[in-house]
């Protein structure tokens, strides 16, 4: 006879077996590897007129690369189309000023890929190969992710970054051709990271973060003065001051360097922590 008792329990067992098979093809799909499409776009911008590239994006590894002198503004990508949107499009205004916007996304944040992304089985890559030849100012917002950029071959006037969350990391491995305007970083939840930020030499630097840490490397040759502005919330921040400046700000005025002829840049450094720390190197 069969009882209440050996019915719950059976359908106990039932139960367990489901949640075990239901356990073993999520651990089985997870640990598959989607299939991806490799897409290429070209843009053919006018060279003589300073556009602005804007960028915005999501759930994926961007970066930005140099490209060939003469060469197209050009996006690489790989992902899986029915999880992820890549799109663009190209104005131009009565002046000739032209702006190339790139969005890139997940479809739905419910997708069992994108959770394969946040538990790091894979992530889709997006590279932007911008030309060495090609005047432009950035505007770029990181929703997650991270973005890897590298400004020392481009011709690169003014760029407003803000993250989200991920990660941000912009440097200037060589000095570029012309110093920058203006360099604005602003990040809520995760890394900021901004190297030999010298090298750039923009005129005005802003660095704000919320909630995680931020690096900032003044390094490189200056070769302008500048106005640096760092500020931090719940944030560990970490400033590293270069030699061969004159630095004004940060409780004092000091110079890293013997007299010369020449008179040296000028850093105007101003920090503020609110419940966070900026520690100082130098």
């Amino acid at each position: 006879m069969i009882t209440r008792r050996h019915l719950r329990a059976l359908l106990a067992c039932v139960g367990i077996g489901a949640l075990a098979v239901g356990a073993i093809f999520v651990v089985q799909y997870l640990a598959e590897e989607p299939e991806t499409q490799a897409l290429s776009h070209d843009a053919s911008l006018d060279r003589l007129v300073r556009g602005t590239i804007v960028l915005s994006l999501s759930s994926a590894m961007v970066t930005l690369a140099e490209g060939r002198p003469g060469g197209p503004l050009r996006v690489e990508s790989s992902f899986d189309p029915d999880v992820y949107t890549l799109a663009q499009r190209y104005d131009e205004s009565d002046d000739g000023r032209w702006t190339w916007r790139l969005d890139f996304h997940e479809r739905s944040v419910l997708h069992i890929s994108v959770i394969r992304v946040w538990l790091g089985r894979r992530s889709p890559e997006v590279t932007v190969i911008i030309p060495p030849d090609l005047p432009f100012d950035l505007e770029a917002e990181m929703k997650g992710g991270c973005l890897v950029m590298d400004f020392a071959s481009l011709d690169l006037s003014s760029a407003d970054v803000e993250l989200n969350r991920g990660v941000v990391q912009v440097s200037a491995s060589d000095p570029m051709n012309v110093p920058m305007k203006t360099l604005t970083v602003r990040g809520s939840m995760g890394t900021v990271l901004l190297d030999r930020i010298g090298n750039a030499s923009p005129e005005k630097l802003e660095v704000q973060h919320r909630l995680g840490a931020a690096v900032v490397d003044l390094q490189g040759l200056w070769r302008t003065d500048s106005d640096i502005h760092f500020h931090v919330a719940l944030a560990d921040g970490r400033l590293q001051v270069p030699r061969d400046v004159r630095v004004e700000g940060l409780g004092q005025t000091f110079i890293f360097a013997p007299e010369q002829e020449i008179a040296l840049p000028t850093l105007r450094v101003g920090t503020h922590a609110s419940v966070g720390d900026i520690r100082v190197t130098y």
